[in-house]
């Protein structure tokens, strides 16, 4: 029996005076291996940093200066994020395609770095929100490029983000503030399932479903190299534990343990890429600045992106913070108790 399952049993039933106690012990939960302590305690650092960063979008459609990332990888998409290009001699795969208003943007980043939207090849989501996949429709028409998303993210895109009346999928629980809204109905043309493979010439990514933020967020593993060094790219969306874990139903002990175990399996993650900039390895790995100021440094220093620490941390760090808000949680709901 584990601490954790250990700590569960006992505090079935615990006087209420005792439960600030009960509490204080579920406060030195430890992640588990490879995560460590130490990991745990850097990574509350950064989320804590990433949501001062994040506060200083007011507008996430504001229009941001793309650059490389490293290698063939660049990122293409708004202040906040969203999008980024993947680019090879016989076709490009976008990851990401950020808010209906915002394709043309998107469109004249691409250029800028010197590429062109009709030889994207694939665009990808990694969920079904507005601020990722709002572009989308467009963008397909024109580049022509064939559309991808986890399998039950789909009936969201081909119903531009809300599903109609009587269906028997409820819809998904409402996004954070910015994330929400409905978008032009996209086509798409393949569902992905944990562990496919996307090939585009010489380009390849495994795709990976970790529900929490929408009902399969789709994460995107895949390698770059950079002045002959390999580095492995993680995307993700997205951190997010509600005090009270019944508020999103597309949160679940079940999922969030899928997640966390995944993210074990995949170590070390050389650059980790969040759908949002606030949250990029690269942003994480200075010291000071505000985002803009991150953002200049990375254009300048792209070495700043690579620290493997940063997302091993951030799973640590959410690893803890779950296990310490589900025994919080089953402590406040009585039937938990009985």
């Amino acid at each position: 029996m584990t601490r954790r399952s250990l700590f569960i049993g006992v505090a079935i039933g615990l006087p209420t005076f005792l439960i600030g106690a009960a509490l204080l012990y579920a406060q030195s939960i430890t992640p588990k291996p490879p995560f460590t302590a130490a990991d745990a305690e850097r990574g509350a650092k950064y989320a804590a940093e990433s949501l001062r960063i994040r506060a200083e979008i007011k507008n996430m459609k504001t229009p941001a200066e793309p650059f490389k990332i490293m290698g063939n990888l660049y990122f293409v998409g708004v202040q906040n994020g969203e999008s980024y290009l993947l680019t090879s001699p016989k076709g490009h795969i976008l990851f990401g395609s950020a808010f209906p208003d915002t394709v043309d943007q998107i469109e004249k980043n691409i250029e800028a770095v010197g590429f062109h939207v009709k030889d994207i090849k694939v665009i990808v989501v990694n969920h079904a929100h507005q601020d990722q996949c709002g572009g989308t429709a467009e963008l397909q028409k024109r580049s022509g490029a064939k559309v991808m998303a986890g399998f039950a993210e789909v009936p969201f895109l081909e119903n531009g983000g809300r599903l109609p009346p009587g269906t028997s999928i409820p819809n998904n629980t409402p996004p954070p503030a910015g994330g929400g809204g409905t978008y032009p109905p996209v086509h798409v043309d393949r569902a992905l399932f944990d562990g496919d493979v996307v090939t585009v010439g010489p380009l390849q990514f495994t795709a990976y479903l970790a529900p929490g933020h929408a009902s399969s967020p789709t994460s995107f593993l895949y390698k770059v190299k950079d002045n002959g060094h390999e580095y492995r790219v993680l995307e993700f969306c997205c951190w997010e534990y509600p005090d009270d874990l019944s508020r999103n139903t597309n949160i679940t002990e079940a999922g969030v343990r899928h997640n966390l175990e995944l993210f074990r399996k995949l170590l070390p993650i050389d650059i980790y890429l969040e759908t949002g900039a606030y949250a990029w390895s690269g942003t994480l790995n200075q010291s000071s600045g505000t985002l803009l100021e991150r953002m200049a440094a990375l254009k300048k220093n792209n070495m700043l992106f690579v620290n493997p620490d940063i997302f091993k941390s951030w799973s640590a760090a959410r690893e803890v913070e779950f296990e310490q808000k589900l025994i919080k949680w089953k402590e406040s709901n009585p039937v938990y108790r009985q």
